[in-house]
């Protein structure tokens, strides 16, 4: 009698995992949305973007409003920059 209860319980759990699994097998692949190009371009961005800020922080640069100017001149710079990439 027990071992019937464990074995109707182990075949719906077994029922409930196979048919949970059958929609994941069928879902497409979730790759990139952008062509290589644009990634090309944006990651260009984002090395240029960071020399900006080592550049900024290196020990003899301005500090205070200067180096507040530096970093938001950068950051538009990448704005602009990944607004230019192709799509």
């Amino acid at each position: 009698m027990i071992w019937k209860a464990t074995h109707q319980s182990a075949v719906v759990a077994l029922a409930l995992v196979a048919g949970l699994a059958v929609p994941a097998q069928h879902s497409k692949p979730h790759g990139s949305k952008h062509s290589l190009a644009r990634e090309a371009a944006v990651q260009r961005c984002t090395d240029e973007y960071e020399a900006r800020v080592a550049a900024a922080h290196a020990p003899n640069s301005p500090t205070g409003k200067a180096r507040m100017r530096t970093m938001h001149a950068a950051a538009e710079i990448k704005k602009a920059c990944v607004a230019r990439a192709p799509k």
